[in-house]
């Protein structure tokens, strides 16, 4: 098990990845994102696998050859009962095992923020060099309108912090923008906000027992936004980015 994560976290986010509101939305914002690249498909890299989900999406709209890397020996099992076909290896993004130039899409979904702060150029470098130059890097993280650190393996981007460390490590950001603006918003009004997860507390919400189809279609509706050109979305506790190569 990952140091700093309870026992149940990648049991936890197994049971959610398929069926959760959340995650169900966020693959449709992620389709929104790619565009026709989902049309071309081609070899994909979930860097920061967890158990699976995402690929089991990016499967099933003919991504293909699929990989994926994960920190954590029980994420990559079970990712590895989810989507058998897939290459998959236990190891941080900083340290990918592929050629340059491998893929035609990597993403990264909420590994970033979890990243230690002496490892996020080198982690974004690694991601640069594992895609080809006419390829596109998927990436979502923590977010917020102004950048918070806990400690130094997580932290909350602003939308100016994560262009700029993406520019650093030669990308160039075709669309950056908040995402579960709604959702975030009744969060705040709650008075809640993300933390960190611990030992005893992983931050993963259980399945909801009811609204959860309003929220998955208020994502619906962000997505559909999201496809118009230049369009972003003004506050969440989420940004997603997609990003080229800057020749």
């Amino acid at each position: 098990m990952v140091s700093g994560y309870p026992p149940t976290y990648f049991e936890a986010l197994a049971a959610v990845e398929e069926r959760h509101w959340w995650h169900r939305g966020m693959q449709t914002i992620a389709e929104a994102l790619l565009g026709d690249r989902v049309q071309r498909g081609g070899a994909l890299l979930d860097a920061g696998c967890g158990t699976g989900g995402f690929l089991a999406w990016a499967a099933a709209r003919g991504f293909t050859p699929l990989a994926g890397v994960d920190v954590s020996t029980e994420a990559v099992e079970t990712a590895r009962g989810r989507v058998p076909a897939a290459a998959l290896h236990v190891a941080p993004v900083w340290e990918l095992p592929f050629p340059d130039g491998a893929f035609a899409v990597v993403a990264c979904n909420d590994v970033l923020q979890h990243v230690d702060e002496k490892m996020v150029g080198r982690s974004l470098g690694e991601l640069h060099r594992v895609l080809r130059p006419e390829g596109a890097l998927l990436l979502r993280t923590g977010g917020g309108r102004r950048p918070r650190r806990e400690r130094s393996d997580w932290r909350v981007y602003d939308p100016t912090g994560l262009r700029a460390e993406l520019a650093a490590a030669g990308f160039r950001c075709e669309r950056l923008s908040f995402v579960n603006t709604a959702g975030s918003l009744a969060a705040r009004a709650r008075g809640h906000v993300p933390h960190a997860p611990t030992e005893t507390s992983h931050g993963i919400p259980s399945l909801p027992r009811r609204g959860g189809g309003v929220r998955y279609g208020l994502l619906r509706a962000e997505a559909a936004v999201l496809r118009l050109p230049r369009v972003r979305l003004p506050y969440g506790h989420t940004i997603v980015a997609l990003a080229v190569p800057d020749s």
